[in-house]
């Protein structure tokens, strides 16, 4: 059954808040023009830009159907322009996009692009520590199916499948995402 995707806020979180607002890793950059700046679908833009930001911080992607937040610069690196670097908090956290909900899970293409792959950040402190724990394993489960449950909208908004990086954990094949998606981007 197709879950509708604007109700992406059941997704619930592994990674505690009180370790997430301690890491100095997410909504951080070291390049301005990072792929993994977070990806917005037309809706969740358009919440953004009730919530604060700007229509100029954010470039289309090559999906046609997403927005892709512009990094600023902050000290030696780039952040996010809905991160408050004195207070570690997102400005619009109650509505930030599924790419920052399901983080430090990402989907990416696999090398060769024929699959899509549930990876992990292994940037993620508290990942590193907690990926071959039996609740990591059933959150693995679990997101597995919540990202399946809404692959059409996932595969109308395709940018969210960024290329294939070397640094991440590959932790599962999206299949019935892959099912969609492989003849359609990588022709």
């Amino acid at each position: 059954m197709e879950r509708d995707f604007q109700h992406t806020n059941e997704l619930k979180q592994i990674v505690p808040s009180q370790t997430c607002l301690a890491c100095d890793v997410c909504c951080r950059f070291l390049d301005s023009k990072s792929p993994f700046a977070p990806i917005f679908t037309d809706e969740e833009y358009g919440k953004a830009l009730s919530s604060g930001l700007l229509e100029n911080q954010f470039s289309i992607t090559s999906d046609g159907s997403s927005r892709q937040i512009q990094l600023k610069s902050h000290q030696d690196m780039f952040i996010c322009p809905a991160f408050d670097p004195k207070t570690q908090h997102c400005t619009i956290y109650r509505d930030r996009p599924l790419d920052c909900q399901i983080y430090p899970f990402m989907m990416m293409w696999s090398a060769d692009y024929q699959s899509v792959l549930l990876v992990v950040d292994r940037l993620c402190p508290y990942t590193e520590n907690q990926i071959q724990g039996s609740q990591f394993k059933t959150y693995i489960d679990e997101m597995v199916e919540f990202l399946e449950s809404i692959k059409k909208n996932i595969a109308q908004n395709y940018s969210l499948v960024s290329h294939f990086q070397e640094d991440v954990i590959v932790v599962r094949q999206l299949q019935k995402l892959t099912k969609l998606l492989v003849n359609r981007c990588v022709s």
